[in-house]
């Protein structure tokens, strides 16, 4: 298999690899047993090994806003989105935690370029 661009590579190693899949399920289980100190663990152990993981980065940033740390969280979606700018569930993830610091606007913003490429459109579009 030819892979043409580094994103498309690196999303290929993570999916092959088993034991990130396996730490990621692991992780995902913890942060719904609202046991979020072992999944930001996990989520760390993940990022640690493949830093352009955008799951990790999306998991990791889920996990701090259920446990109210919106700043935080709002870093790791941005760093999610430095990694992959197209992904709806990040972008309408920032704009949920962004209306719960009070930013509105610019949370709503976000929500509707998260729906926008959610129903098809690219990034652009989104705009």
């Amino acid at each position: 298999m030819t892979v043409n661009n580094a994103q498309t590579s690196k999303t290929v190693s993570m999916v092959l690899d088993p034991h990130i899949q396996h730490t990621l399920i692991r992780a995902d289980n913890h942060h719904m047993n609202g046991e979020y100190d072992y999944a930001i663990e996990l989520y760390d152990q993940i990022i640690k090994i493949d830093p352009h993981n955008v799951h990790a980065h999306i998991n990791k940033a889920n996990v701090l806003d259920h446990m109210g740390k919106h700043a935080e969280a709002l870093m790791w979606y941005d760093s999610a989105l430095d990694i992959d700018p197209g992904n709806a569930e990040t972008w309408y993830n920032k704009g949920v935690t962004l209306k719960k610091t009070g930013a509105h606007d610019e949370g709503l913003v976000c929500i509707k370029k998260g729906i926008t490429l959610a129903m098809g459109d690219n990034i652009e579009n989104a705009e």
